[in-house]
């Protein structure tokens, strides 16, 4: 009994196995200025999740409307203090380190939908999104937007029927032809309706088509000749490119880590592990693309080996609840609206 005990508890923590790879690789290649940095994040994360694994999921759930609602106030707080910095301002300055209130929004979302999905009707769980999609829109963060998009189609689309996914479709369809529209022929009531912030946005796409970011061309010579050429962001957004620079064989153990996480996830098969699977499928292979000039830049680090505290904190969190296992609502499917 005791050796299946153990043997359960060495197949839960297996998840755990390739995310250490990835802060390896992350702390072996980052400055001596940031290292210790790092390795204090990734000390916290890994705490952090061990914790969390221990907790009852009824008591993480039993606070999820007070998660929610601290999220929201700190977004609030951080337009309010903050000024633009490289045309954002999503940040909370704690003098020693930074911390970005969008990361724990996710989670905060994630596991407030959980706990109050079958009293949600359709516009109730929209409006729950849309306050602090409005308020991250503001900083400007595009990143963050389209993380908590993602989360918020994963449970839509449990809760919609086929009929009702197509018309979603549709609406969503039609409110970007109208923004492009009205971003090609008339910017005055774009600026009006949504304020001049999308233009940061729009900004990024337009030298992505256009081929006119240095950002993404220093970063692509670099992996390509070895010879690592300056570029902003090249230990947060543009890690992978400064360690492909150095050593392009290191993309093996990154991809092969980071599919190692997306098929353990996968095999969980719990609500909170298929949310994890999208978030991390995506944020992981858009940073990828980002890096390699494939699709536009939009501020999103690779999970577990970018620098940052916030990221690596809320991933980690978020690993600890799908570790947690009966974080879980099997009847979801069920549930039609």
């Amino acid at each position: 009994m005791t050796f299946a005990h153990n043997n359960n508890m060495k197949k839960k923590y297996l998840l755990l196995i390739p995310i250490v790879i990835l802060f390896i690789i992350s702390i072996i290649y980052l400055p001596n200025n940031l290292k210790i940095k790092q390795i204090i994040w990734c000390f916290l994360g890994l705490l952090i999740c061990f914790i969390i694994t221990k907790i009852k999921y009824k008591k993480i759930l039993k606070y999820s409307l007070i998660y929610y609602l601290i999220s929201i106030f700190l977004l609030v707080l951080v337009l309010v203090l903050n000024r633009f910095i490289n045309g954002s301002r999503g940040w909370i300055n704690f003098g020693i380190f930074s911390f970005q209130p969008s990361e724990l929004m996710k989670i905060s979302l994630i596991l407030f939908t959980i706990k109050y999905y079958n009293k949600l009707n359709l516009w109730t769980l929209i409006i729950i999104y849309l306050i602090p999609m409005i308020l991250i829109f503001l900083e400007p963060d595009t990143g963050a937007i389209l993380i908590e998009g993602i989360i918020l189609l994963y449970f839509l689309f449990k809760k919609l029927n086929k009929k009702q996914i197509k018309h979603l479709f549709i609406f969503i369809s039609i409110l970007l032809l109208i923004i492009i529209s009205l971003y090609l022929y008339d910017k005055d009531i774009l600026i009006k309706i949504v304020g001049p912030s999308i233009f940061y946005r729009l900004d990024r796409i337009s030298k992505f088509l256009n081929d006119d970011s240095i950002q993404t061309t220093n970063a692509l010579i670099s992996i390509a000749t070895g010879k690592t050429l300056y570029f902003p962001e090249m230990f947060n957004d543009f890690f992978i490119a400064y360690i492909l620079s150095k050593n392009i064989i290191l993309i093996i153990p990154i991809i092969l880590s980071t599919i190692s996480i997306l098929v353990l996830l996968k095999r969980k098969n719990t609500t909170i592990s298929q949310v994890a699977f999208y978030l991390i499928l995506f944020q992981c292979y858009w940073n990828l693309a980002m890096n390699l000039k494939l699709v536009p830049v939009i501020g999103i680090p690779y999970l577990f080996l970018s620098y940052g505290g916030s990221h690596i904190i809320t991933s980690m969190i978020l690993i600890g609840l799908v570790i947690n296992e009966k974080l879980n609502i099997n009847s979801m499917d069920n549930n039609k609206v």
